[in-house]
């Protein structure tokens, strides 16, 4: 049971004391607070909030729709006021309810008889103030959110839309209030909300769906909806509220994506077959004419035979990454360093690795941008480079020891196809910032403590150990 509901009950001493006793035993459900007059009524008001008041109407300086007109008039309060007197004239009556009353209950045979009456109206009156005060806290919430947002009751009609909902129905929010979706969309769309309504209803949680509905004067839109069970105040079922994110850009992106995923593929068959094959009957027929023949143009053709398989190679991870990174999962950043220093020649180079963190990655790619940047080091770093790995806020580094990077060739680096060493194809870097963008990271370089190059990736997402 919840708190008891507050009320405010003005009548003559006498009658208030022996109102007040039998209301506040009824199963606790009300805690009663008296007034002896309209004057005194007006007092409590002003000091605090009730849930209801309930007044005769003879009272000592005044009678109770003097205290009705304060409330309605001059407080502008929408709370629950119910007369309830011996008066027997219906113009008494007829005046209460034209100023605002929300009952009129006469006293038969005495307070006592009709306090039944007077616990079943008080109750019914309450919970309808109260859902109202909800609707209309939802409605100004709801009115200052961009994306649409309606509250539908148990039957699916809009008790509270925002303009979002009525701009994208192309109606007024009057209009669709008591309506629902089969009102400005088309059948099909309209009986996968319902069926989804019903859903949330049945099991009473949350259920998140993307829909395309079909508007009249917009065409189809693409949305993503939350929609969640709504509860009265006595903790039932009574509806769905439901929140859209119009994310149509989103979907004819995420088309255009597939689109250039689909010419990549096409490119990395290309390269795969159409030109890894031709280089590996190269290499074949370069080993049989050494068998003839010893000349030193031999090691110049196998150099660069080399060197096109390496290009090749990159090529390739270039059209596989894409830009799309898989499932994030918790990466222990030291093992994962380590294998990747252990898969890469790196000839007397040494690694050190400071304390750095566990994080969240697409395992792959991460493998693939540390293998790139322990490349770069022995492609441009010289001859016996320390690269130390670290932590740093939000992410981590890679830095070396050797000549460094420049500040005006450190955005170059990362261009497709630059390199300044003969050995390099230009792309290791190409590869290692497009990895970090699609994991929604940042890279920059610095200078290293020793002075050489220092490879800094910010924006990573630490992971629990």
């Amino acid at each position: 049971m919840g708190a008891p509901l507050e009320v405010l009950l003005v009548d003559e001493s006498a009658a208030a004391n022996a109102l007040e006793e039998t209301l506040s035993r009824a199963e606790s459900q009300f805690r009663v607070e008296t007034a002896a007059s309209a004057s005194d009524a007006l007092d409590c008001l002003n000091e605090r909030e009730y849930d209801a008041v309930v007044s005769d109407y003879h009272l000592p300086k005044g009678d109770g729709l003097d205290i009705l007109t304060s409330i309605r008039l001059e407080r502008e309060s929408d709370i629950p006021f119910i007369l309830f007197t011996s008066e027997t004239g219906a113009e008494t009556a007829i005046e209460a309810l034209n100023l605002g009353a929300d009952r009129y209950i006469r006293k038969r045979n005495g307070p006592k008889s009709s306090v039944p009456d007077l616990i079943d109206v008080l109750l019914a009156e309450i919970e309808d103030y109260h859902a109202e005060q909800r609707l209309l806290l939802y409605r100004d919430i709801v009115e200052q959110l961009d994306d649409p947002v309606m509250l539908q009751n148990w039957d699916g009609e809009f008790e509270v839309i925002n303009q979002a909902v009525a701009d994208y129905a192309s109606m007024s929010t009057n209009d669709l209030l008591g309506a629902d979706e089969y009102a400005f969309m088309d059948e099909e769309a309209a009986d996968t909300i319902a069926s989804n309504k019903a859903q949330v209803i049945e099991t009473e949680s949350a259920l998140r769906y993307e829909i395309r509905p079909s508007f009249p004067h917009r065409g189809e839109e693409w949305f993503s909806t939350l929609r969640y069970p709504h509860y009265d105040e006595n903790g039932r079922v009574d509806g769905t509220v439901a929140i859209c994110r119009d994310v149509s850009e989103l979907k004819y992106s995420e088309r255009e994506l597939k689109r250039e995923r689909d010419r990549l593929e096409e490119f990395a068959s290309f390269v795969s077959h159409d030109l890894r094959n031709p280089l590996n009957v190269a290499n074949g027929r370069l080993e049989l004419v050494r068998e003839d023949c010893d000349s030193p143009h031999l090691d110049d053709i196998e150099g660069e035979l080399k060197r096109m398989d390496d290009l090749i190679t990159d090529l390739l991870s270039l059209a596989q990454q894409g830009e799309v990174v898989g499932e994030l999962e918790p990466v222990r950043l030291q093992e994962c360093v380590t294998q990747c220093w252990n898969n890469v020649d790196t000839r007397d180079s040494d690694l050190v690795v400071d304390d750095i963190p566990t994080i969240r990655a697409d395992p792959n790619l991460l493998t693939t941008l540390l293998e790139n940047l322990f490349r770069n080091v022995d492609q441009h770093g010289g001859d016996d480079v320390t690269v130390t790995v670290g932590g740093l806020e939000g992410g981590f580094y890679v830095a070396d020891d050797g000549p460094g990077i420049p500040p005006d060739e450190r955005e170059s680096v990362f261009e497709s196809g630059y390199s300044t060493d003969e050995r390099g194809t230009g792309f290791g870097l190409t590869i290692v910032r497009q990895i970090v963008g699609a994991h929604g990271w940042e890279i920059k370089i610095a200078d290293s403590e020793r002075g050489g190059a220092r490879f800094e990736i910010t924006g990573v997402e630490v992971a629990e150990e």
